[in-house]
């Protein structure tokens, strides 16, 4: 591992000087020739910087898989290694379970787990094989090599990664008084999925799939103002590109990089501080990474070298998913914007999970204020609670938006035209919101009077989230903070709301122990059952 690590240092000592040279703006260049000299230089470099921080990543989810045995995260004080990852790592909690899903499934297929350690293929093309390549690696790593990730997907023609899916914006004006009614209709959305904590995009999905129980669409007409991308269009043209550019073998191409080797661990506490010690070395691949993605996606790079976009490039090319990339890329134009923020990720006060979140909700007057804020909360409250100024932002301004998936828009969609159908004219957006969910609340009005029982109360006033400092799942158990069998009472200040797992595992398994006034005056307490050779210096 010293070797890889080895590695890994000189390789970033040689690229960070000539990245730090670049600075954060490029000047404007309207000779194609220059542009693609240009784009040509960033993409030698970002090569490079992505085998590294790949390499890097890969050691991580291994990491992540050792941790995610048995009650070993449990042991930490967390239920599941996405909320470890972001709270510990910063690392966002759907990028962690990736790349531990990915780590256990190369765990079954040595040949293609050693080919991505080593930098043969990348992680994303090992992805794509992974569900297919039992029994045949050897095939599948030679079809890896030769072909490109487009090629692979229709090979494989595996489901499409959740990830993956476009996700589109629906924003529109919403009249005051208007506002009551869709509250409710979200409110009641919530006890239909019996999931207090949905997302808006899946309580809308809600009203849609109730309203098209009954009623039928017609023949799109194009008529409707929600845009959709033609994905059969984009993968014409990617093939096309691929055939005319010959796979784009004039780029320059970034030598193999050996990611750390598995020190099998199995000691939570150990395997925490070896996973914060590869996300040390992350941070300084992830800053020159950022700062190559933005400076190459100002000049459109992808477009002069010949891709169909900005994510064919990156899938292709740095063998990542556009998604993780460009969020990558967003952090740093928030960095650039806000000198404070970058000078807090510098000194330790923020993580990069942190950093980003404020960067994308706060704006840049407020700041100040959130870092201040950032460094006493956990990520997940953060989000929260940014969450929650927006939407009070979006209601003061009279708006109603929500973020769906491209099958959710289609749904939506197809419920507008019935519903236009129905009232045989046309009708605007917000006219078919308020409709959909009239008819939502007239189906559903009996939930109101649903029985609030103690628990069902005492996780309301918790906003139906378990209380466990960290904890994204939903709470589903009230536990007494003072036990009834030691003379604990029902009153509300000694009960808190908590996820299953962290009720049985963490309290009544002995990994966690609470104390104090629910809601505000909570003391936790986490590692109860941590060894004194666990904190050993190894």
């Amino acid at each position: 591992m010293s070797e890889t690590y080895a590695e890994l240092d000189s390789r970033i000592e040689e690229l960070a000087p000539a990245v730090a040279d670049l600075g954060w703006r490029l000047p404007r260049v309207r000779d194609p020739a220059v542009a693609r000299q240009w784009a040509q230089a960033l993409h030698a470099a970002l090569a490079h910087v992505a085998k590294g921080r790949g390499a890097l990543d890969i050691a991580i989810g291994e990491g992540l898989a050792a941790l995610n045995v048995g009650l070993r995260a449990m042991n930490l004080g967390y239920s599941n290694i996405g909320d470890y990852a972001r709270e510990e790592l910063g690392i966002n909690a759907s990028t962690a379970a990736k790349m531990e899903r990915l780590a256990r499934r190369l765990a079954d297929l040595p040949v293609i787990r050693d080919a991505v350690r080593c930098g043969v293929i990348t992680a994303r093309k090992a992805e794509i094989i992974a569900p297919v390549a039992r029994g045949n690696e050897a095939f599948w790593l030679f079809r890896a090599k030769a072909g490109t990730v487009r090629s692979l997907k229709a090979e494989v023609k595996g489901p499409q990664d959740p990830d993956e899916e476009e996700w589109l914006n629906l924003r529109t004006q919403m009249p005051p008084e208007k506002r009551p009614a869709i509250d409710l209709g979200l409110a009641l959305a919530g006890m239909v999925l019996e999931k207090p904590t949905a997302s808006n995009c899946e309580r809308v999905a809600a009203w849609c799939q109730e309203y098209m129980g009954s009623h039928e669409a017609p023949a799109d007409e194009h008529v409707d103002d929600l845009v959709f991308t033609a994905e059969d269009e984009l993968e014409s043209l990617k093939a096309h590109l691929e055939k005319e550019h010959r796979q784009w073998a004039d780029l320059a191409k970034a030598t193999p990089v050996q990611a750390p080797a598995e020190s099998g661990e199995i000691d939570p506490w150990r395997l925490d501080r070896e996973l914060k010690q590869l996300l040390e070395k992350r941070r300084r691949w992830d800053q020159a990474f950022g700062q190559l993605v933005m400076l190459f996606q100002s000049i459109k790079g992808w477009h002069h070298l010949g891709f169909a976009s900005f994510g064919h490039y990156c899938e292709e090319e740095l063998g990542m998913g556009e998604r993780t990339v460009a969020q990558r890329a967003a952090l740093e134009r928030g960095l650039v914007r806000n000198p404070l923020l970058r000078q807090a990720l510098a000194d330790r006060r923020l993580s990069f999970e942190k950093a980003r979140l404020i960067a994308r909700d706060a704006a840049p007057e407020e700041v100040p204020g959130w870092i201040e804020q950032a460094q006493s909360l956990t990520c997940i409250e953060l989000r929260r609670k940014l969450q929650d100024k927006s939407e009070a932002q979006m209601c003061a301004r009279g708006q109603f938006n929500v973020w769906m998936p491209q099958g959710i828009a289609v749904l939506l969609k197809g419920t507008f035209r019935a519903l236009r159908a129905a009232a045989k004219r046309w009708m605007w957006v917000e006219e078919c919101l308020v409709a959909l969910v009239d008819h939502f609340i007239e189906t559903y009005r009996h939930l109101l009077a649903w029985a609030r029982t103690l628990q069902r109360r005492i996780r309301a006033r918790d906003r139906h989230c378990c209380q466990v400092p960290g904890c994204s799942r939903r709470a589903v158990h009230a536990h007494h903070i003072i036990p009834r069998s030691q003379g604990g009472t029902d009153d509300d200040w000694n009960l808190v709301s908590l996820c299953a797992a962290h009720h049985l595992n963490g309290i009544h398994g002995g990994r966690i122990r609470v104390t104090g006034r629910a809601p505000d005056e909570l003391v936790w307490e986490f590692e109860l059952r941590r060894s004194s050779a666990a904190t050993a210096v190894p």
